[in-house]
């Protein structure tokens, strides 16, 4: 009897132990996550005024949210962090009015990470709130929906106006994007996996469990970039440098793309009677800003980048079944304050911006349709 109380003694002990360890690895995690983790908003200049715990908690909420892969990249809904809320629909801010009527104005906002708002310390702080905003200074009847996710491209939007937007009966439809198709150097589609609902995956766990994505994020990723960029080509060329390399071929395949993904979406919004507008985004790396020392610092010329995006510009112009297709490259020529987080990503006052700029453009859309 004494030799069995041992071992259940000696059981219970490992146990524990392999919980108290646990929770060491764990909490080293999550300290390491938010303290250590890279956050890279400490350095804008406009950021930079703001709360230290406040710049951490948001890049922190931003790493922590969730998303599923299947059929393609889409936020899972109800998700709440201090300084992100992802609703019932699995949009960023408020929940969307279920009640509409013919007198109620809808604009969903479709792009990736810049539509959706990262590196900004609240939801108030995205373009879409902020359009928003505008609209209700004189409209009571106009909601403006934010439907960014994080690493969209052309695809995954049409993907999600066919597939879900659509159904949320929109007035107009704003596509605010280009970064992404450009860096993501697509060229052909992407395969639309088969959604299996009872597969578990990390998604599942990484609220609960941060240590195997800090592990992978910060220990694994590093040594795979590491190797990557070991490996030389016969001309001694890094081959990850090699990705930013104008390649005519690929560059006018990668906006060719660009434009039958949004082409097909404004014909699609033509036949259902939806306002659509295209606007090719601002980017560090294309337009004519006047760059702050930080903006100047990020800043990496990209002979790729301007010839693909110079593509997409002059494919833009053939988009004949949209309602306004609108280039906004210049959109920060005479502002001499900061307004870029990084490569593209805006801090507040850039959103602010932005926000005004599309008012004044797509006002007068919105004011013939309500008088009709």
């Amino acid at each position: 009897m004494s030799v069995q109380v041992s071992y259940k003694k000696q059981t219970l002990f490992g146990i524990i132990l392999l919980l108290c360890i646990f929770s060491i690895f764990e909490s080293g995690s999550r300290f390491y996550e938010f303290f250590m983790g890279y956050c890279g908003l400490e350095n804008d200049e406009i950021l930079s005024e703001y709360d230290y715990f406040l710049i951490r908690t948001t890049c922190y909420d931003f790493q922590n949210i969730a998303y599923d892969t299947q059929p393609v990249l889409t936020i899972i809904p109800n998700q709440h962090f201090t300084t992100v809320n992802i609703n019932n629909d699995g949009f960023r801010g408020a929940e969307i009015n279920e009640s509409k009527t013919n007198n109620d104005y809808r604009i969903i906002v479709i792009g990736g990470s810049t539509v959706f708002g990262a590196g900004v310390g609240t939801d108030n702080n995205t373009f879409p709130y902020e359009l928003n905003n505008k609209f209700k200074e004189k409209f009571n009847n106009v909601e403006v929906i934010n439907a960014g996710i994080s690493s969209l491209t052309s695809f995954e939007e049409l993907y999600h106006f066919k597939e879900k937007l659509i159904q949320l009966e929109p007035n107009l439809v704003i596509i605010y994007d280009g970064w992404n198709d450009v860096v993501y150097k697509r060229t052909n589609e992407p395969e639309i996996l088969n959604t299996d609902e009872n597969k578990l995956q990390l998604k599942d766990f990484q609220k609960y469990l941060r240590t195997p994505v800090v592990l992978y994020r910060y220990v694994l990723l590093p040594i795979l970039d590491l190797q990557s960029s070991s490996n030389l080509d016969p001309n001694n060329t890094p081959i990850v440098n090699k990705l930013d390399l104008y390649d005519p071929q690929i560059s006018n395949s990668v906006a060719s793309l660009w434009y039958k993904h949004i082409n097909e979406f404004c014909q699609i919004s033509k036949e259902n009677q939806i306002q659509s507008v295209i606007i090719l985004q601002p980017t560090l790396n294309h337009g004519t800003k006047p760059l702050t020392n930080y903006e100047r610092s990020n800043y990496v010329k990209n002979i790729y980048f301007e010839k693909t995006f110079e593509l997409l510009i002059q494919k833009s112009k053939d988009l004949n079944d949209c309602s306004m297709v609108s280039d906004f490259s210049n959109v920060f020529i005479d502002v001499t304050e900061g307004v870029y987080l990084d490569q593209g990503h805006l801090n507040p006052f850039g959103n602010k911006i932005i926000a005004e700029k599309i008012y004044e453009k797509i006002l007068p859309i919105v004011l013939d349709d309500i008088s009709k």
